[in-house]
């Protein structure tokens, strides 16, 4: 009878510090999935600045956008006629979507002190101008004909079925068809266009009338 107690001891004492290590090893995935939870959704930037009545598409849900409202990762921004919205985020990007646009805040982890961001916009239709002040990992802007990627810089980006338009004021963007299969690199003052199907088309210096047409658009009083 002892022999047989001592035998179930061990067993049981070999039983215990098994699931001592199992629990031990699964604490760190338990401890990243809690502080996941807890971080809730990815913050993109405030809404600073609008006219006209802009809303949000959040989760099945359309929300009127109002200043100060902070908007998330996956948000959809839809202008309508005449509607204009800049975000502002707490690095310094501004994001100015103007008007009669549709764009999905698709992926947005901004520049820290760990490391340059990455970003992803989704131009459904319509005209984006942006300023990212510090650099990024990658920073990109897909549309229907084009993908537009940059690291810091200010540029504008209009966007359709037909026609993709990217201009660059600051820095340098490097513009791509969708396929991927050809890219043109964009210095200050020059511009291209992807038409649907095409490739980007050699880059040229825009007129002013040409870059004032779309700085109207995209003006917020």
């Amino acid at each position: 009878m002892n022999k047989f107690k001592e035998l179930s001891r061990r067993a049981h004492d070999r039983w215990a510090r098994g699931l001592s290590r199992r629990v031990f090893l699964s604490l760190p995935v338990i401890l990243a999935a809690t502080r996941a939870r807890a971080a809730g959704p990815i913050e993109v930037g405030t809404v600073s600045r609008l006219v006209g009545t802009p809303s949000i598409m959040r989760g099945g849900r359309n929300l009127p956008a109002v200043r100060g409202m902070m908007l998330r990762e996956g948000d959809k921004v839809i202008t309508g006629s005449g509607g204009r919205l800049e975000i502002t985020s707490t690095e310094g990007t501004v994001i100015v979507v103007g008007e009669a646009t549709t764009v999905v805040l698709t992926r947005f982890v901004a520049p820290s002190d760990a490391g340059p961001g990455t970003g992803l916009l989704d131009l459904i239709e319509g005209i984006l101008r942006l300023q990212l002040p510090h650099s990024w990992n990658r920073f990109e802007v897909t549309t229907a004909t084009a993908v537009a990627s940059v690291r810091s810089t200010e540029w504008m980006i209009e966007g359709s079925a037909a026609r993709s338009s990217v201009f660059v004021a600051k820095g340098r963007v490097e513009v791509e068809n969708r396929a991927r299969t050809a890219a043109v690199l964009l210095d200050p003052g020059f511009g291209t266009d992807v038409p649907a199907g095409g490739l980007p088309g050699t880059p040229k210096r825009w007129g002013q009338a040409r870059i004032d047409e779309d700085l109207v658009r995209t003006r917020i009083p």
